[in-house]
């Protein structure tokens, strides 16, 4: 019962909007809301560009200062004490294989087993971790799984990239894809 004494009240108020506005009534209602939607939508675009703004003409008063492009020796050490803090820590490196892997099944990749190295300079702010995957496919899909990579590890390089042809008339590729992921030490 309770169902149809909702459709017979929905009912009854659209008949009564319809009749009291009528239909270019309910058209320009709807208009009205979409516009405010739509100024409140700009607000948010002009706050974004106004910040936007604001960093640009940081940058440039940055750049004012230092007319001829040189900059102190403090700020560049300011810049390269912060440079670490950037990079993730060791600990992630199991993700970012697994995240590897996953793009290489993504791509449908055929992977061979994978060499592992890591290496610490001594004193060294960075932690290097070497991958080297032999992968064997058709050329744009060790394309697609190189791109899909860089673009899903930030912290990853390519160090390295040899492709074989082992049939002439084949289209189907043999490489050896060395990654290089950078983590920053637990040392300072």
């Amino acid at each position: 019962m309770k169902a149809e004494q909702l459709r017979d009240r929905l009912l009854t108020l659209r008949f009564e909007l319809r009749r009291s506005y009528g239909l270019p009534g309910l058209i320009g209602v709807l208009m009205i809301g979409a516009a405010a939607l739509m100024c409140a939508e700009i607000a948010s675009v002009d706050a974004d560009t106004k910040e936007m703004q604001d960093s640009g003409r940081l940058a440039k008063a940055a750049k004012v200062h230092h007319p001829d492009g040189t900059r102190s020796a403090e700020v560049d050490a300011v810049a390269l004490d912060a440079l670490p803090e950037l990079f993730p820590r060791f600990s992630q490196s199991a993700d970012d294989i697994a995240s590897i892997f996953e793009q290489a099944r993504g791509s449908n990749l055929t992977l061979g087993s994978a060499e592992y190295q890591v290496s610490t300079d001594s004193g060294a702010r960075f932690t290097r971790y070497q991958v080297m995957l032999p992968v064997k496919d058709q050329y744009s899909a060790i394309r697609h799984f190189l791109a899909l990579v860089l673009n899903n590890v930030p912290n990853a390089a390519l160090r390295e990239i040899h492709v074989e042809r082992p049939a002439v008339d084949g289209n189907i590729l043999d490489a050896r894809v060395r990654f290089e992921l950078i983590y920053r030490s637990a040392q300072p």
